[in-house]
């Protein structure tokens, strides 16, 4: 499990115990605790630096794993954006906004335009891009060849700020087989919250009108035969008196 190993990795807790999105509807107390995820105490000062060593790492990547690693800058880089604005950095969330929004995708553009507006906690709390980010992980697909790059990459830099991003914000869902071209990652590319999961299209669909259900209403002997006389009244069965003196004698 692709979650599991990264939070393995990370030495972090299962967080098996957070419900704080699990009913869909979030109120202030919820949107405190979800948004709190953000908190850190680690070098955030030092997120230009890990950035710049994914992004290099992607590049020097073999060409069969480079569009599939890929796909995690966009949303490394929403993540490590709003961890600086929640732990107020504004000015190093700024820097890094700066710096690093014009290498994203042309088809976030237009998210990232309206995520520029939130430079501080408060607008975080307010702000309705922010509803899908908490709501759901961003979600994409990756070869198994591709993840244990990826895999090695972190285990030899040891960034517990970006394991947290990835473990925390991120759903990989590593599959078995050859690692997707650029055109197979562009063609599902370009969603808020990344690729559909594999699950999503597996609820049980039926066509057609509904089958008019049977509903058997027992009829009572005396209406039967009160409404014709086609049907013979069913008669009750005498009991032999002869035969029961007999067996008594």
């Amino acid at each position: 499990d692709a979650e599991a190993a990264l939070r393995w990795e990370a030495k972090l807790p299962d967080g098996s115990g957070d419900s704080a999105t699990a009913s869909g509807v979030t109120t202030s107390g919820e949107v405190s605790s979800v948004l709190s995820a953000y908190e850190s105490e680690g070098d955030l000062a030092r997120y230009c630096e890990y950035y710049s060593s994914l992004s290099s790492f992607v590049e020097s990547s073999l060409d069969a794993h480079k569009h599939e690693l890929g796909c995690l800058l966009y949303p490394v880089f929403i993540h490590m954006y709003l961890q600086l604005v929640y732990n107020k950095h504004e000015k190093e969330a700024q820097k890094f906004f700066g710096r690093f929004c014009v290498e994203q995708e042309d088809w976030h553009q237009e998210d990232l335009r309206t995520l520029s507006t939130v430079k501080t906690r408060e607008q975080m709390a307010v702000n309705d891009l922010m509803d899908n980010f908490r709501s759901s992980k961003f979600v994409l697909r990756m070869s198994r060849d591709s993840y244990q790059s990826l895999r090695r990459y972190l285990k030899q830099n040891e960034h517990r700020e970006l394991l947290s991003i990835l473990q925390d914000h991120l759903f990989i869902d590593v599959f078995d087989g050859v690692p997707r071209n650029r055109e197979q990652v562009q063609a599902t590319s370009g969603a808020m919250m990344g690729e559909a999961r594999r699950d999503a299209n597996k609820v049980k669909v039926l066509y057609g009108l509904p089958k008019e259900p049977d509903i058997n209403v027992p009829l009572d002997d005396d209406e039967e035969g009160g409404e014709g006389e086609d049907k013979p009244k069913k008669k009750k069965q005498k009991k032999d008196l002869l035969l029961n003196k007999n067996k008594k004698a």
